[in-house]
């Protein structure tokens, strides 16, 4: 950052910064909400006491996720602009995810509508999908839901972030690419086959060779009591791990997190929002801040039912 961007925040105390971070991001939720221009002086009335107490609650918790997905972008930029990786590496990290190229029916829910949409995928990999769809009724940054077919006649709902999108040529309609934010529990086991299936087909026979559905990150705890003391955090919807290798900020990855004997072992899909390496005598390692892409309710079940295992196993 610099010239009077700089000046302006460094003249501002702590507390002003946070107040200008609550308020620019409150005033970017009802943006979005009303699709049009909302004066600063509107968004502060929500600061005042005696306003709409459960309509504040639900602003508030909007624009707090708005700080967070403004946090991440500035440290994928950041991660983007450090120097550029030989070929080879590159090549390396492009093979840890695979994406696979297909041309299948999606319905899509947008945000505010109760009938879901016809869209196709184009491609779609354990972290996002490319699709398109006669008329986007979105904006980058808006999440919205898809129902994906599953097997046995079963759908997969995802929840998704709009990264960008664009006109395709003459009645073609638009083209999206979405971020997987949020999938229940239940059905990541079926999304990871129906991965498995499609990247099985034939047009993607060389892509197996090359990479794998998503990269998996092993979390273990030596006994019982250090995993007890952690699931607090999991819970909470995120995790802080150190790791032998670099991540990439902003991907998906499967995180296995177990007791050394395995007796107690959470799957879940999580994103890295955040990688600092670290020095720890002759050896260089990383710190990474995982998110998980779970919704908040599941994960608190999740670490209820484990705790409840872990005494059963200690009894």
């Amino acid at each position: 950052m610099t010239g009077r961007a700089k000046t302006l925040l460094s003249d501002a105390t702590q507390e002003e910064q946070a107040a200008c971070i609550r308020l620019l991001a409150l005033s970017v939720v009802q943006h979005r909400a009303k699709c049009d221009f909302v004066p600063l002086r509107e968004s502060a009335e929500y600061f005042k006491p005696g306003s709409n107490c459960k309509e504040k609650a639900a602003l508030f918790m909007q624009s707090r996720n708005i700080v967070e997905e403004a946090l991440e972008v500035v440290r994928v930029l950041a991660a983007e602009a450090q120097p550029e990786a030989a070929p080879e590496e590159k090549l390396s990290e492009k093979r840890k995810q695979l994406r696979i190229s297909v041309t299948a029916p999606v319905k899509l829910l947008w945000p505010g509508f109760d009938e879901p949409t016809n869209a196709n995928l184009q491609n779609i990999s354990w972290g996002g999908a490319s699709i398109t769809v006669g008329n986007a009724r979105t904006h980058s940054g808006d999440t919205l839901q898809i129902l994906l077919p599953g097997i046995n006649s079963s759908t997969i709902n995802i929840e998704a972030k709009v990264l960008r999108t664009w006109k395709l040529s003459s009645s073609q309609g638009e083209g999206m690419a979405v971020r997987f934010s949020s999938l229940a529990t239940k059905d990541q086991d079926e999304f990871e086959d129906v991965l498995k299936l499609l990247a099985q087909s034939e047009d993607n026979v060389g892509l197996r060779q090359h990479a794998r559905l998503t990269q998996r990150l092993d979390i273990q705890f030596d006994g019982p009591d250090e995993l007890h003391a952690t699931l607090d955090d999991i819970s909470a919807g995120g995790l802080g791990v150190t790791v032998p290798d670099p991540l990439q900020i902003g991907q998906s990855l499967e995180a296995v997190i177990s007791t050394l004997d395995e007796g107690c072992t959470l799957k879940l899909r999580a994103r890295v929002v955040r990688l600092e390496p670290v020095k720890m005598g002759n050896f260089d390692l990383y710190q990474a801040g995982l998110k998980f892409e779970h919704p908040s309710r599941e994960l608190n079940n999740l670490t209820r039912e484990l705790i409840v295992q872990m005494a059963g196993k200690q009894k």
